[in-house]
């Protein structure tokens, strides 16, 4: 059981597309404005680990859906790293900080799927967390703890961030086009 725990949170906090946008959320809008992001991340983490848990056999089975999803992944990372780019402190520019965008990318967050469909299929826990819906939920709760997690981060930044914004932008719009490459490794 242990080992499940352990897995859900080094994926859940370690640096991804998801996390790394729900810092620059944090530093460029505060806590408060990044909430829609966060709860678009939610929203597509939920169903994403329904898709995994009903079709975890299939996506297993199927590269041609992975190769579709890491064309899809890789473009709208690009497309995020080049509004991160050009984004500034106080921008309200919903590219990179609304419902839909969290959505967008958690949907298409290869590292979700993997996260998914290993916690839910290669994990046997003891009594009540062995229900699939049980560790679905407790998967899902844990992943936006990550992302509200490095959302608080980026908020406490913000200061620094407004006044190195040019830099922070480049080093997390880099970031995501280093994502975009990793998923085809």
């Amino acid at each position: 059981m242990s080992a499940f725990f352990i897995f859900v949170f080094v994926m859940s906090f370690t640096p991804g597309p998801n996390t790394m946008m729900a810092m620059a959320s944090g530093q460029q809008r505060g806590f408060r404005s990044s909430l829609q992001l966060n709860i678009g991340m939610l929203s597509g983490m939920g169903f994403m680990g329904l898709m995994g848990a009903l079709f975890a056999h299939w996506l297993q089975s199927t590269p041609t859906f992975l190769t579709v999803m890491k064309i899809v992944g890789t473009a709208y990372l690009i497309y995020l790293a080049y509004h991160m780019f050009i984004s500034k402190p106080g921008e309200q520019d919903d590219s990179t900080g609304g419902f839909k965008t969290g959505m967008l990318l958690q949907l298409t967050n290869i590292k979700g799927y993997l996260y998914f469909i290993t916690g839910l299929g290669a994990f046997s826990l003891t009594g009540l967390l062995n229900n699939m819906p049980i560790k679905w939920l407790l998967m899902v709760l844990i992943g936006s703890l990550g992302t509200f997690a490095w959302t608080v981060c980026g908020t406490m930044m913000s200061r620094f961030y407004k006044r190195y914004y040019r830099i922070f932008n480049t080093i997390i719009s880099l970031l995501l086009v280093f994502a975009a490459a990793d998923l085809w490794r």
